[in-house]
C-alpha cells in the first residue's frame, strides 16, 4: 500500500494521501487507523490528498469508504487535487446522503486548511 495517513498535531487534522488505486481492504485499514489517531482528539476532520489517486476498486470500495468515515465520526473532509472523475463520484455520494460529513474540493492545502478552520467556528 502506497497510501499515507498521519495526524497533524499542530493543525489537529488527519491527512490522507491516496496514491494509485484504492481497494476495499485498504479503505478498511485506513479507517481503523483514523479511529486510533483521533482517539481523544477535539476534532474529527480530514484532508484527503487525491493528486496521486487513480481509481476506486469497486462500488463496494466507495460504500466501505463512506461507512468508515461515518463510523469514525468524521465531520468534515477537504479534498485536495481531485480529478473531475473523483469529484463526480464524491458529489454523487454526497447527494445520496451516504456520506454524512460536510465536504468540499480545493486546489491547494492552504485553502483546505482555511475551510477546516472555518468549519470549527461553526460548530
Amino acid at each position: 500500500m502506497e497510501h499515507k495517513i498521519w495526524y497533524d498535531e499542530e493543525k489537529q487534522v488527519i491527512h490522507l494521501q491516496v496514491k494509485g488505486d484504492l481497494s476495499s481492504d485498504e479503505t478498511l485499514f485506513l479507517g481503523k487507523q483514523c479511529n486510533v489517531m483521533l482517539e481523544g482528539k477535539p476534532y474529527r476532520q480530514m484532508i484527503v490528498d487525491l493528486q496521486g489517486f487513480k481509481n476506486m476498486e469497486s462500488r463496494e470500495t466507495r460504500t466501505v469508504s463512506n461507512n468508515m468515515l461515518n463510523q469514525v465520526g468524521i465531520t468534515d473532509v477537504a479534498y485536495v487535487g481531485a480529478s473531475a472523475a473523483a469529484r463526480m463520484i464524491a458529489k454523487v455520494l454526497m447527494k445520496l446522503g451516504s456520506l454524512k460529513a460536510a465536504s468540499d474540493f480545493f486546489k491547494g492545502f492552504d485553502e483546505a486548511n482555511k475551510w477546516i478552520e472555518k468549519r470549527r467556528q461553526k460548530s
